[in-house]
């Protein structure tokens, strides 16, 4: 007579529906604004590449080709290459990630405080 084993409630649940945690730039990117050290704006980005304080850089879809040239531009000069990490959103979705009411091209991550935009490299 073979042993029947009696089903646990944990054993019943169907985990096959269950939600994977998805990685969420915009919350990321409040959270390294409010807690870390965050500079956006090209005119501020372009003066602060020279000294090379970035960890990263994220430039929003819509970002002018002439800015993004400059920026890979000022990359291929570093010794230390930055991560550029394009935003899947426009300027607009940028500004407003960044808590902010107007357009914004591009971020520069200095520290990136509690967030997980570390993470994003390996992605």
């Amino acid at each position: 007579m073979a042993k029947r084993k009696s089903k646990t409630a944990a054993d019943k649940v169907d985990l096959s529906r269950k939600k994977t945690k998805e990685f969420d730039v915009d919350t990321n990117i409040k959270v390294a604004y409010k807690t870390g050290k965050i500079i956006y704006g090209k005119n501020q980005i372009l003066k602060n590449l020279r000294e090379n304080p970035f960890k990263m850089l994220i430039v929003s879809n819509n970002c002018p080709t002439e800015l993004m040239s400059q920026l890979n531009y000022y990359n291929s000069l570093l010794k230390d290459k930055l991560f550029i990490y394009k935003y899947k959103g426009s300027s607009w979705d940028l500004g407003l990630a960044c808590a902010k009411p107007y357009m914004i091209s591009v971020i520069g991550v200095i520290d990136f405080g509690d967030s997980e935009l570390l993470s994003l490299k390996t992605k």
